[in-house]
């Protein structure tokens, strides 16, 4: 399946969702045929313009679409599902601590630094409710979903990733970081790809 079908798939038909960077609201599309409300929103107005155009008439009823920085709900606009694909841990990051309105569920798919991702959404108070692993066009994506909660997740589970739901993928994509790491580290020393490639080694799958 692709990203898209995928965040859809974790998505019910009573969540309301915000997909904050919708380049051309694929996924509010999706969503729409399903008659789920979401904001797509971009902080880019030509990627708005763009996306509604390319929108049928019966779907714009489901789709709010916004131009804005950052997540674009009102005080009064609590409890949605916030959707962040596409784009860099840091940029994630940000996006959610400059966030001032409670959300029900985040859904990330990032681009770099999922150790990160985690130990800093831990330390802000979300949990990892799942994982998953997604391979489009040959390449990997790691998608995580977080709620509100307190986790203590082990050093491992901050390397390789919680409750991971495609563990066939997942140990495709470990096999090719494993080959590529042990590659790098034959010629240069670096700890932190060899804690990468111990971690792996250790996974129960």
């Amino acid at each position: 399946m692709t990203r898209i079908e995928v965040i859809s798939s974790y998505i019910s038909d009573n969540e309301k969702v915000i997909d904050v960077g919708c380049d051309q609201a694929f996924l509010s599309k999706k969503l729409a045929k399903r008659g789920i409300y979401s904001i797509a929103s971009d902080i880019k107005d030509n990627i708005i313009e763009s996306a509604i155009k390319s929108t049928n008439i019966e779907l714009k009823h489901f789709i709010d679409f916004r131009v804005g920085d950052g997540v674009t709900l009102k005080e009064n606009e609590t409890d949605y599902t916030l959707v962040l694909s596409g784009m860099g841990t840091f940029t994630i990051l940000n996006i959610i601590k400059d966030n001032k309105v409670p959300l029900k569920r985040i859904i990330t798919i990032s681009n770099n630094n999922h150790d990160i991702l985690r130990k800093e959404m831990n330390s802000i108070g979300y949990k990892i409710d799942l994982e998953e692993i997604i391979k489009e066009k040959g390449k990997y994506y790691n998608l995580i979903i977080f709620s509100k909660g307190k986790q203590k997740l082990t050093n491992n589970e901050i390397l390789i990733g919680y409750n991971h739901q495609n563990k066939e993928l997942l140990k495709e994509k470990n096999d090719y970081i494993k080959h590529k790491y042990s590659k790098i580290i034959n010629n240069v020393d670096n700890k932190e790809l060899e804690l990468v490639i111990k971690a792996i080694d250790s996974y129960k799958y």
